[in-house]
């Protein structure tokens, strides 16, 4: 079995948010953390990445102090917001079966170490869960269970009431909080099944989704893309920070600041980054180049509105780097 610190690093957003929900007093969030290895900096920073070891303590942790079925006291960490542009990317898609594709080809994006498979039966479809490591149990039922919460939200506001034809299996036997279980995920649910799993009706699978959009879906898509490619590659450093830069608010940040996140003093990142000829420099520089493009051809913001987002002192400024990327008058 392969060493779970060995997995690809994920957002820091959920675990962000357990703690946020959780940690209501410095006991309690001290507990939490306990044995997760990570300083208050990165913890607090939106660059940060987590391994797969450590989001694992963190339930363990959870399942120490709150006991079995704590996630069932805050679905609000599961609704569509929570989970990015994967969660806009569903919400817009056209109609329930795009929606399904998106969440199959990008929950890497969100979560690099759990898959869906995509199984085609007669009048079902079938999202079967699975994961690249075995886990001790009270690990694996909070893992899918997270999973499930998050998929029955998204349901719910793509399909309304019949969201209950729905049905969600789980391989271990009914648990103590089963009936509450059931009430949150609003439909079905089976115990001591084959796979851990989400079945859906085929005949819901032409329903459009009251938040349908087109723009929105594409630009979500896009992210999920851009993301979904850095995560394959996180082990290297120059694919590390352009996960880090992509994910920023405006494409900037510290060098200090990646390294901290790496693990690595500014040196070595450095002296990681001439390893594949590239400099810390130029891979921000990419980074703002590609969203300006985006931005321009959108034609939805105005220059100024470009500029200050990519954080350039001056519209002159983003005229004289325009010129430089685009060869053509800015």
């Amino acid at each position: 079995m392969p060493d779970p610190i060995d997995l690809r690093p994920a957002p820091m957003s959920y675990f962000q948010l357990i703690l946020r929900r959780f940690g209501v007093n410095d006991a309690l969030r001290e507990a939490i953390l306990e044995g997760v290895g990570l300083s208050p900096e990165e913890i607090g920073s939106p660059a940060s990445r987590i391994n797969f070891s450590q989001q694992l303590k963190q339930f363990d942790n959870m399942n120490r102090l709150f006991g079995p079925g704590w996630l069932l006291d805050a679905p609000e960490l599961w609704r569509p917001a929570a989970h990015g542009a994967l969660g806009v990317a569903v919400m817009t898609s056209e109609t329930l079966e795009e929606a399904i594709h998106v969440i199959v080809r990008y929950i890497t994006a969100r979560t690099p170490n759990q898959r869906l498979k995509l199984i085609q039966g007669g009048d079902f479809v079938i999202l079967r869960h699975s994961q690249p490591v075995e886990l001790r149990e009270p690990q694996l039922v909070v893992t899918v269970e997270a999973i499930f919460l998050s998929l029955a939200s998204m349901l719910r506001w793509l399909l309304g009431d019949v969201s209950s034809q729905v049905r969600y299996e789980f391989i271990w036997p009914e648990t103590e909080y089963a009936g509450r279980l059931k009430e949150v995920l609003g439909a079905e649910v089976a115990w001591n099944a084959g796979s851990n799993a989400v079945v859906i009706p085929r005949s819901l699978l032409t329903i459009r989704s009251p938040l349908a959009d087109s723009v929105l879906h594409e630009a979500a898509l896009h992210r999920l893309e851009q993301t979904r490619r850095n995560s394959r590659a996180a082990g290297g450093v120059k694919d590390r920070v352009e996960h880090l830069l992509a994910n920023s608010d405006s494409g900037r940040l510290p060098s200090s600041e990646v390294a901290r996140s790496l693990g690595l003093s500014q040196r070595t990142l450095v002296r990681r980054l001439a390893e594949t000829r590239a400099t810390y420099r130029d891979l921000v520089d990419d980074e703002l180049k590609s969203r300006a493009q985006r931005w321009l051809e959108a034609g939805v913001l105005s220059r100024g509105e470009i500029s200050e987002r990519l954080g350039f002192a001056d519209a002159t400024s983003f005229s004289r780097a325009c010129r430089r990327w685009f060869k053509a008058a800015g």
